[in-house]
Order: C-alpha cells, then sequence, then structure tokens
C-alpha cells in the first residue's frame, strides 16, 4: 500500500481561494488610479520615481534572498507593493536617489529582518518612507505644482508650491485659496499618489468589496481625525484649519484606506481594527498641529502600529461559560 503522509492542522478545516498574491495585486489595482493620477498632475518625472521605488524593492529582496541561499519570494508582489507606496508618498519633486534609498531600507529594515511575511510590526513601506523623510527633511519637502493648478503656480520665479496644509501653517489666510472640491478631487500639491482622496476612498472601498481590507480601522481613522479637527477648529478657529481641510489634504485618505489596512501591523479583532483606527487618526491630528514637517499622518499610523500586540488583547466577546453548579 502506498504510504500517504496527511498534514492534520487544528480546526476549522476551511479552504478560501485568496492568496498573499491575490491581495497583493488586489492593492496594487486599487492603488493603479491614484497613482495614474499622480503621472497626469505631476508628469512622467513621476512615473519615473514609481519605477525606481519598485525596481530598488525588488532589487533588495532578490539580493537578500540570494545571500542567504533560498528561494526568492518576488512572485508574491509584496515587494512591489511596497517600493510602489514608498513612490507614492512622496512628492514628484524628490530627488530619485531618495525613493531608492526609501524603498531598499523598508525591505531591508521593514521586512527581511522580521523573518517570514506577516512578522513586521510596522508597515515595511512607513520604515522606509520615516527614515528617508527624518534624514532628508529638505529633499523630501520637494513639491511640484500640479498641471491642475492655476497658470500662476507654474510662472518663473515665483516660490516653489507647498502642501496646503505647510501653507496654512505659515499663513492661515492661505486657506482662503482651497476649495473643499478641488482638495477631493486632487487640484493640490502633495505627495504625488496622495493628492486625490476621490480615487484613494474609490480604491479603498475596492479593497473591501474584495475582502482584502476591513471596513473597521479605515471608518475608525476618518472618524478619530475628523472629531479631532472639529473640536481643534472649535476651539482654535484660526489656528486649526477644518475639519474637511484636514481630512482631504496631506496622506489622510491614503493612510486610512491603505496603511490602516496593512495585514501584518494592525490588530486582527475588530474592536482592536477601532481603536488603532481612532488612535491613529487623533494622534495624526495633533502631529500635524505640532509642527511637523513631513508625514505626520505615517508618523501616527506607524507609532499606533507599536500598540497592536496590547490592541489585539481587546475583545467584547467571551468564549465558553464558567459552570457555577456542578453536579
Amino acid at each position: 500500500m502506498r504510504d500517504q503522509r496527511y498534514i492534520v492542522s487544528p480546526a476549522p478545516h476551511l479552504r478560501h481561494g485568496r492568496t498573499i498574491r491575490t491581495m497583493m495585486l488586489t492593492t496594487i489595482a486599487a492603488l493603479a488610479p491614484a497613482a495614474l493620477w499622480g503621472v497626469y498632475q505631476f508628469g512622467l518625472r513621476s512615473l519615473f520615481l514609481i519605477e525606481i521605488g519598485i525596481g530598488a524593492a525588488l532589487a533588495t529582496e532578490l539580493a537578500v534572498c540570494k545571500m542567504r541561499g533560498i528561494p526568492h519570494t518576488l512572485g508574491d508582489f509584496h515587494a512591489v507593493l511596497v517600493g510602489l507606496t514608498v513612490a507614492l508618498l512622496v512628492p514628484a519633486g524628490v530627488p530619485w536617489w531618495l525613493v531608492l534609498i526609501g524603498a531598499v531600507l523598508a525591505v531591508l529594515l521593514g521586512k527581511v529582518i522580521f523573518g517570514p511575511l506577516g512578522g513586521s510590526p510596522i508597515s515595511p513601506a512607513l520604515v522606509g518612507l520615516l527614515i528617508i523623510a527624518a534624514s532628508w527633511p529638505a529633499e523630501i519637502s520637494t513639491y511640484r505644482a500640479p498641471r491642475s493648478a492655476a497658470a500662476a503656480w507654474h510662472a518663473e520665479g515665483i516660490a516653489p508650491p507647498k502642501a496646503p496644509l505647510d501653507a496654512v501653517a505659515q499663513d492661515p489666510s492661505d486657506i482662503n485659496e482651497y476649495t473643499t472640491s478641488d482638495l477631493f478631487l486632487g487640484h493640490q500639491a502633495g505627495p504625488m499618489g496622495a493628492v486625490s482622496p476621490l480615487l484613494l476612498i474609490i480604491g479603498g472601498l475596492f479593497l473591501i468589496w474584495r475582502r482584502v481590507a476591513r471596513w473597521q480601522a479605515p471608518l475608525a481613522f476618518i472618524v478619530g481625525l475628523a472629531s479631532a479637527a472639529a473640536i481643534g477648529h472649535a476651539l482654535d478657529p484660526w489656528g486649526c484649519p477644518p475639519m474637511a481641510f484636514h481630512l482631504f489634504t496631506g496622506a489622510a485618505m491614503f493612510g486610512a484606506f491603505f496603511l490602516c489596512t496593512d495585514f501584518s501591523s494592525t490588530p486582527v479583532t475588530p474592536i482592536g481594527l477601532v481603536v488603532f483606527g481612532l488612535i491613529a487618526g487623533a494622534l495624526s491630528l495633533l502631529l500635524r498641529q505640532s509642527g511637523m514637517p513631513y508625514g505626520p499622518v505615517p508618523w501616527a499610523i506607524a507609532l499606533t502600529s507599536l500598540t497592536t500586540p496590547l490592541l489585539d488583547r481587546i475583545s467584547l466577546r467571551r468564549f465558553g461559560k464558567v459552570v457555577t453548579h456542578a453536579g
């Protein structure tokens, strides 16, 4: 009789067709509209930076696998997503080498040192992004005027464009230059893949519909940021911009739908996801108002990720029951 070996694992014995590869490809597809909008708004140099980010992440992961003498894992497309995310979270005017360094560090320090996929306590892309943001603050704040901006933005001899948050922080009266509709539709300077809240929301809802991401953390993040902004604006209308301004500028929607849904660095329980999102959203507002030069939302989500082991212990349901009268 033929010897057959079976692998026995704890119940329930369920099989689902979803794989890491399909999850990564679905997330990349969800980011594609926002990425293409960034290429349109800021020119082909944006596409070049995206290629640099993806290429550097792939090359780094391949080199590490070769050095360790193990089969490469490029086929799961996780390195592609990491490199793409790093590129989309920087302005189109940054030096190309900054994206390269960010993508390399994201894979080296944010992913492979933690073992197999899923062990990273912080999203690998955030690790690379925040290192370059802290190391080269001037270079990473090199914004470009979007194609759809007024002609005055593109005139020679004027000051370099600023992100709306930076402009209003320096001169609160500049808020009159921005309309909610323009911000929502993506007519603003900023990280090249995060300037269109509309496309990011559509991509995020696609992820939730495809069950690649859960809705609790994105919704809680938006509620946390909106609530903190509403309170701040009520207490200091001149110093804290309105709620809609905070929701539709910077990396708020990118953070809500594509950073708060990172499967390895966020809680697994629904209540944990809600608390995670609320903390990250409120902390984003506090870091913005503190004058952080770049990346308040990525910093807030990275810091909140460190609380994930604690948040995973939160549960509203107890299984089983205690027998009080045993016969």
